[in-house]
């Protein structure tokens, strides 16, 4: 499903390790022995701090190494030829960005923080130290590549739809993975812009907000501001397949 962002708030008043991370089960930690974890928690550089419309990492310049989302979201971008800016993706806590520059070990998006943020950064030579003690490292950085390899897939597959459908499975896919973590999936504040949702899903803004609005006369959901609820999920999650066949006729 399509990345998106959603703004979150993490108050803690112990000092925060991979051990007791809250975002242990999403993050690299999960699948790694408690030994693993331990020497993964004295490499990892903690708390580095950007605030909102601040640069993580840009594009062209040298890999540094992956970085982890504690707190807040992100956006990475890619510019074309014709100068225009695309939004790649959404990231959420828990997720790993740098994989873009895993590869050339030249970081092909810049990651954009759209609130404050708060990560982890584990640099590239302590994964190499990292990788040759611990044997698991290497699936699990592995499987996180092939989880946004297949999130990308689905966003193709998504770009073939139709304007609705795009904005009612987004809203979905906020939903979905506020609920993985243990977040109300009803109930959110939205933390990007319709323009940058429409840039993201391949449409105008002014399409985002005609349909938010339909959404909105249909009872399926209710926005005040940026915080979005969800009155009617399963009606939502029916309701492209309903536009479909109607629009068909």
């Amino acid at each position: 499903m399509i990345h998106s962002i959603i703004s979150q708030a993490s108050t803690t008043t112990t000092a925060v390790t991979c051990s007791n991370c809250n975002l242990d089960t999403l993050c690299i930690p999960k699948g790694l022995g408690q030994s693993e974890v331990g020497e993964l928690d004295l490499l990892v550089n903690k708390n580095n701090l950007r605030q909102k419309g601040e640069v993580i990492y840009q594009a062209g310049s040298p890999f540094k190494g992956l970085i982890a989302l504690r707190s807040g979201s992100a956006k990475l971008l890619r510019i074309d030829l014709n100068g225009n800016e695309l939004v790649v993706d959404f990231i959420l806590p828990g997720e790993i960005l740098g994989f873009d520059g895993l590869s050339s070990l030249i970081y092909n998006c810049t990651a954009i923080a759209l609130e404050t943020v708060n990560y982890c950064h584990l640099p590239v030579h302590k994964i190499e130290r990292l990788a040759a003690n611990t044997p698991g490292l290497n699936h699990i950085l592995l499987q996180r590549s092939c989880d946004q390899f297949d999130s990308q897939i689905d966003k193709m597959m998504l770009s073939r739809r139709s304007a609705e459908e795009r904005v009612a499975c987004f809203i979905l896919c906020i939903s979905d993975r506020l609920r993985l973590r243990g977040y109300s999936e009803m109930e959110f504040r939205l933390s990007m812009s319709r323009v940058e949702i429409g840039n993201h899903l391949g449409i105008a803004h002014e399409t985002v907000s005609r349909i938010i609005h339909l959404f909105q006369t249909q009872q399926l959901i209710e926005i005040k501001s940026r915080q979005l609820k969800i009155i009617n999920k399963k009606e939502l999650f029916n309701f492209y397949t309903t536009y479909s066949l109607n629009s068909t006729k």
